[in-house]
């Protein structure tokens, strides 16, 4: 399940759906009718409940949060530690493992 709040200066909106690429388009239909000029005028606050071997889509989700992020909406992640980093710059070097 994802659920989302958009927050602009043309207004907020409220997103609850399943994390289908045709929710995140849709969702990013909302994104879009609420920025102004600037994109960096809207916010979006995403959470992701997830279960275990959904990697996959945890995966197109950071990919879709990093494109939203490079376009200049201003992109936070609540809970899943999985995806808590997804808006950061890619890595150029594997972390160390513990």
């Amino acid at each position: 399940m994802l659920q989302a709040r958009i927050v602009s200066t043309r207004g907020s909106l409220y997103f609850a759906a399943e994390a289908t690429p045709y929710d995140l388009e849709n969702l990013r239909t909302h994104i879009r009718d609420l920025q102004r000029a600037k994109a960096s005028d809207v916010r979006l606050e995403l959470s992701l409940d997830r279960s275990r071997g959904d990697e996959v889509m945890a995966l197109q989700v950071s990919a879709w949060l990093r494109r939203l992020a490079a376009d200049g909406v201003q992109v936070s992640v609540r809970s899943s530690a999985d995806l808590a980093g997804c808006v950061e710059p890619v890595r150029t070097r594997p972390r160390p493992r513990r």
